[in-house]
């Protein structure tokens, strides 16, 4: 029976070499293991975790920059500069938390406790007097205007810093109707030290003893 006769499959009449040739051809459409192209979806996730990524460092981390050194390399101060301390202004804040509760918003004090701070000469006169007080306390009994004052005030030394105590004592010496020179934290630093043995409120007597050395 001749070629053009025969129905049968074509591939029996194939040569090996032809068979061989298209073996290979199947195998090289197939990708190698681990080559394979992944799903779409997953190209669309890692583009939307990549935009996310660098929107979150731009909005939280600092600015991106192609010149990082502008950022980064610049030299930092050698010393911070200090802010001119305003007196009148630290002053009011140490009063407000620290003697306002007892002396009032007003300076005008409670009668038969804590006297007022108003027009005081211990608090105008002798800068040196409120100090102490401020730093090592008061107690006892004492007397202004025919009105007896017999309470207890505690030192603040330990809490404040120099600069705030000589700030609330300017406040005092300048508020309420006062006008007095200012302290300066130097002056406030020189009366801590001369005073450093002290371990007790003053007195009236005690400070009145050691104002006249």
């Amino acid at each position: 029976m001749t070629d053009e006769h025969y129905f049968g499959d074509r591939e029996n009449f194939r040569s090996m070499e032809e068979l061989h040739k298209a073996a290979l051809a199947r195998e090289e459409q197939i990708p190698e293991e681990g080559n394979e192209r992944g799903p779409w979806w997953m190209y669309v996730i890692i583009v939307l975790t990549l935009s996310f990524g660098f929107f979150y460092m731009g909005r939280y981390l600092g600015e991106i920059s192609d010149r990082p050194h502008v950022l980064f390399n610049e030299a930092a101060p050698t010393e911070a500069e200090e802010a001119d301390l305003d007196l009148m202004a630290e002053g009011r804040r140490v009063y407000t938390r620290l003697c306002q509760s007892c002396h009032q918003q007003d300076g005008s004090g409670v009668v038969g406790a804590f006297p007022p701070l108003g027009g005081s000469a211990w608090v105008m006169e002798q800068p040196e007097r409120p100090v102490k007080i401020v730093l090592q306390g008061f107690q006892g009994e004492i007397v202004r205007d025919g009105v007896t004052y017999n309470s207890v005030m505690p030192g603040f030394g330990q809490l404040l810093s120099d600069d705030e105590v000589a700030s609330v004592v300017t406040y005092l010496r300048n508020s309420f109707g006062n006008e007095a020179s200012e302290v300066s934290p130097e002056d406030v630093s020189g009366m801590r030290e001369a005073t450093s043995d002290r371990t007790t409120a003053w007195t009236e007597a005690d400070l009145e003893a050691f104002m006249e050395r």
